[in-house]
């Protein structure tokens, strides 16, 4: 082998060094799109649903939320009852007997921030996740007893369920913001 051969032979090799190597793990187009916020809650939500349903269940029966208003169905889903649904993403809703149940929304961190305004957006952002259940449990439960959403926001922060201080800040900056009007 010559001189020539051997110089090849390195740069060859050097070459190697400083390539790219192929890409290692999952190709982007391939992974869950965590830009999403609600899309995150979501696919969270489903791999956490059962230990998160009983968590919420337990929430409601210790603010004193009767058990037959507790959890509601999915039908479109395979749910026939959840106090928690990971496949909806409002935060929480009413069901057609007054029965509430919290969803993912209370993962999505930019939540309220539309409806609501920046104000209640950046609480909700910055508040545990106990506070933003008690929040969704409080609303919910007041919307199932008052006719609409409006009302519920006026009487969700004066409700007497043991709810969190943080809670209860978080539904008087949903009153404060809201853009429905």
């Amino acid at each position: 082998m010559g001189i020539r051969d051997k110089w090849r032979q390195l740069k060859a090799t050097a070459k190697g060094l400083f390539h790219k190597p192929a890409m290692i793990g999952t190709p982007p187009s391939a992974r869950p799109m965590w830009h999403d916020p609600a899309a995150h809650a979501i696919d969270f939500s489903k791999r956490y649903a059962e230990p998160l349903d009983q968590y919420v269940t337990v929430r409601m029966e210790d603010l004193g939320i009767p058990k037959d208003r507790i959890g509601s169905s999915d039908h479109d889903h395979g749910i026939d009852w959840c106090a928690f649904n990971p496949y909806e993403d409002t935060g929480g809703g009413v069901g057609t007997e007054g029965q509430i149940n919290v969803d993912s929304g209370i993962f999505n961190l930019e939540l309220l921030i539309q409806s609501y305004g920046k104000k209640a957006g950046t609480l909700w952002a910055r508040s545990p996740l106990p506070d933003r259940i008690d929040a969704i449990i409080a609303h919910e439960i007041s919307e199932a007893e008052h006719a609409t959403h409006e009302a519920a926001l006026k009487a969700a922060p004066q409700t007497e369920m043991p709810i969190t201080h943080r809670a209860r800040e978080i539904l008087r900056a949903m009153e404060r913001g809201w853009k429905g009007r």
